[in-house]
This record gives C-alpha cells, structure tokens and sequence, in this order.
C-alpha cells in the first residue's frame, strides 16, 4: 500500500470547497493514489488542526476569507518552520508574487481550470514525497534518495544492510539496520521490526501467520519468539489510523 496523502482544502467558500474536494479525490483516482481530504471554512479552523497533527502534507488555500486571511496562515506555517505544500486558489492575481515568496506550489486563479489544478497537484506530490525521504549511503561518499513510501522491507546483514524495495530491487546500504531503523521510525509510524535482523513496512504486508509475515512479492520474513502478538497490535491500529483519515 502506498503511504496516504493528506490533502487539506481551506476556503471560505462552501460550493467551492465541495467543487475542489471533487476534483481532488477525482484526481486521486486517476493517479491511483490514496490520499485523505479534509476542508475547512476558515483559516483558524485549519491551524487549530494543523496545531493538533502537524502532518498535512498539500494545503489548497484560499486568500481572501473572514479573520485571518490566507496570506497570515501561509506565513505563520512557514514562520514555524512547517514545509506543507501550499497551492493558492484565488479570485485574485495580485498575490501571486507574495505566493511565491512563500515557496508555494502554484497560484491558480478561480475559476480554476481542471488541467492546471491536476498539473499543481502531481507538483505538490512530488514534493511532498522527497521530504519523505532517507538518504542511504550505498557506497563509500555516495548517497542514493529513497521514497519511504516506496521501502518494502530491510534486512540486517552485519555492518551492512539490504533495503528492498516495492519494484523488488534491493539496495546494499553501507549503514547497520539500527541506523536506518532509527531514521525510518522518525519519519513513519509503519515501521516494526518483527526480528532483529528485519524491519519491515506494515504498509506492504500481506499476510501474517504464527510464524511469519508475507510481504508484497511474496517474500517470507520470521517472526521472532514473542513478537506476533505485538506485531497484530501494530498492524491493526496501524490500519485503523489509516481508514480513520480517509
């Protein structure tokens, strides 16, 4: 499973909230990806939960709304050092060079155009997924970028470790699995080491049984002496905070 997408949509505007929230999901769909869309009325409504979770990942952000505009919201995230990817939905043109200041994805202007809201989108997600990144050191001064999203598994091989991906390559990493494991575990709450030579994706299992766990591809990985109950317990609330977030 791919990791989920957390899309917030904040305009003052209700018809056109429900307009974006259709041409979001629509897009989603088209790109296969998994994604959450929650909308809000206003810009305090959205930084009261951005405050709570501080795990938006895209904003589609109005400017011009009652209280605190969009321009005061866009400004106070990065003031707190938050790197969600902000695309302006406006009836204004003015703004567009303050937008960009903010290091937003794009500037649409209403009535926003279906092609141009699709091309802002996949932008936004690419971004997205390069915050959501590890730098793996495959051989001495080199470093290659891999995706979380895309690591299906990592198995411990003494000072080295083989990363396995969805595509079902595997990477040599020159790092121990307690290294890597850290950084994962700060950057994904799908992370759970079934056995000390393993740390697996809960987002790419397929089957667990007593004594072991079937990842996508098919591979089998064991499960440790007195790991499978906290491994369910993983699993399954794992999954429940996914669907909860759709």
């Amino acid at each position: 499973m791919k990791r989920m997408l957390r899309i917030a949509i904040c305009d003052d505007d209700k018809r056109l909230l429900e307009v974006l929230e259709r041409e979001v999901r629509s897009w989603a769909k088209e790109r296969q990806e998994i994604c959450s869309v929650e909308l809000f009325i206003t810009a305090e409504a959205f930084l009261f939960a951005w405050e709570e979770k501080k795990d938006m990942d895209v904003l589609l952000l109005d400017i011009e709304m009652p209280g605190m505009d969009g321009m005061e919201l866009a400004r106070l995230l990065r003031g707190k050092g938050d790197r969600t990817e902000i695309i302006f939905v406006t009836g204004i043109p003015d703004y567009a060079p303050e937008g960009y200041d903010l290091e937003a994805v794009s500037y649409l202007v209403k009535p926003v155009k279906r092609e141009r809201l699709c091309t802002a989108l996949d932008r936004a997600r690419e971004k997205a997924g390069r915050r959501n990144a590890i730098l793996a050191p495959v051989c001495a001064g080199e470093l290659e970028r891999i995706y979380v999203s895309d690591i299906c598994f990592l198995e411990g091989a003494g000072h080295e470790t083989i990363l396995r991906k969805r595509d079902g390559a595997n990477i040599v990493c020159k790092a121990r699995l307690q290294e890597l494991e850290q950084e994962l575990q700060e950057k994904s709450e799908a992370f759970f080491k079934p056995h000390r030579s393993y740390l697996i994706s809960l987002d790419h299992v397929e089957r667990i049984t007593k004594k072991e766990i079937q990842m996508e591809g098919g591979i089998l990985i064991p499960i440790a002496r007195g790991k499978w109950e906290s491994l369910n317990r993983a699993y399954v609330l794992y999954f429940r905070n996914q669907c909860a977030a759709l």
